[in-house]
């Protein structure tokens, strides 16, 4: 047992990459504690980088699915646009959506961390610890592919500038999206913090999803972890009673059994509100991110396929990475949570549930029915799941097909 002063081994491991892109974009959820003790504002700064990001975002959004509209025309051009484009118009609304409910979101965080933290048994705490370095691991993975896409689009004009510069060729630095902005933007003068604030809106951009898409796949992990918890409670029941010697429990070690179920039972209920909860709250997210990844796949793709420069083929290349981790991690942490959930029937039914009384059996079969309904992360239409995943990706290679009938 860990002493129950010390905080547990995976307080060191929560949400701990999630836990820096939201506070640098201003999301992260906060329970500021008031002189009553209840939760209150969050701090000044982080208004502040919120309202950056949003308009910074926003503007990026605008001007590229705009640019991709009125160039329909030339379909690289388009997808240039609508690639990044729709990335930032999802953003902008996952921003909206942990701001406009952080008090929601700051008390999902401390249900769950109180339900961590209620385990101090060693083994508990490394098997949570290893759930939560995988997910910190895909997490950094998400944030590190992001990240190169967004250097690879700010890069590339500056490489073909100097390029052009050193053969003295003609032509002029481009910004780093396809975007429209006002004449003032791309003046001479101004046109190098334009520059800059374009690079801020790529670079928020993958602070914002890198966040969310992070702290999904630890909440679904975190979740799948206190579902493992409950199944090494219900195993220690029955061996801690030492059974094998009997056929049939007695009265004592029924109400044992009883007693130590109730608690297992609470735990269960609590984990199921939460995953509701949850659930609720990511709706719109998911729902969103899952419309928008067929499109966003299949035209990264279709962009490697007829870019004829090297440069604008890895860049799209690092951002197919990106998107494809960005929905990996949805349906990875959603089948973890329905696997775990799912899981607490068959250890219930490998217990010695034959030897209990018929009084213990119905507590059993209750928490068993219960648990047979694997409880999952579903939004309408879609259920991020390892299916999902394979389905998304066969849709997106049938629309890339359909589109180059057109080519």
């Amino acid at each position: 047992m860990i002493d129950s002063g010390e905080e547990p081994a995976i307080a060191g491991h929560f949400f701990r990459i999630p836990r820096i892109s939201g506070r640098i974009v201003g999301i992260w959820p906060q329970r500021i504690r008031g002189g009553d003790g209840d939760g209150g504002g969050r701090p000044w700064h982080a208004h502040l980088l919120f309202v950056f990001a949003l308009v910074v975002v926003l503007v990026g959004a605008v001007g590229e699915l705009s640019y991709g509209c009125v160039h329909l025309d030339n379909l690289v051009v388009a997808l240039e646009a609508f690639c990044p484009g729709t990335t930032k118009a999802v953003c902008v609304l996952k921003l909206w959506v942990f701001f406009r409910s952080n008090r929601q979101w700051a008390e999902l965080v401390h249900r769950l961390r109180t339900m961590l933290w209620q385990s101090r048994r060693a083994e508990g705490q490394r098997m949570l610890v290893g759930l939560a370095t995988t997910a910190n691991r895909l997490s950094l993975l998400l944030l590190s592919s992001g990240t190169m896409t967004n250097l690879a689009f700010n890069l590339q004009p500056l490489i073909m500038g100097f390029y052009r510069w050193m053969f003295e060729l003609s032509g002029q630095i481009e910004l780093p999206f396809n975007i429209i902005l006002p004449a003032f933007a791309v003046q001479p003068g101004v046109f190098p913090a334009t520059y800059v604030l374009l690079t801020a809106s790529g670079a928020c951009t993958v602070f914002v999803f890198s966040f969310v898409d992070g702290f999904f796949l630890c909440s679904c992990l975190y979740i799948c972890g206190v579902f493992r918890l409950v199944q090494q409670d219900i195993r220690r029941i029955f061996a801690d009673l030492h059974g094998d010697s009997v056929d049939v429990f007695t009265e004592a070690m029924n109400a044992e059994v009883r007693d130590r179920l109730a608690k297992v039972v609470e735990r269960h209920n609590a984990i199921i509100d939460f995953c509701t909860d949850l659930t609720r709250q990511f709706t719109v997210i998911v729902l969103m991110h899952f419309l928008s990844a067929a499109f966003v796949l299949c035209s990264t793709i279709l962009d490697i396929m007829l870019n004829t420069s090297s440069l604008s083929g890895l860049t799209y290349i690092c951002y197919s990475i990106a998107a494809l981790t960005q929905l990996f991690l949805y349906c990875f942490g959603g089948n973890h949570v329905s696997e775990s959930s799912a899981a607490v029937a068959d250890v219930l039914y490998d217990t010695e549930w034959y030897k209990c009384d018929a009084r213990t059996r119905k507590v059993i079969l209750m928490i068993l029915r219960r648990s047979q309904r694997a409880k999952t992360i579903a939004v309408p239409f879609f259920t991020p799941s390892l299916p999902a995943f394979g389905s998304i990706l066969s849709t997106a290679g049938s629309y890339i097909t359909l589109l180059k009938t057109f080519l």
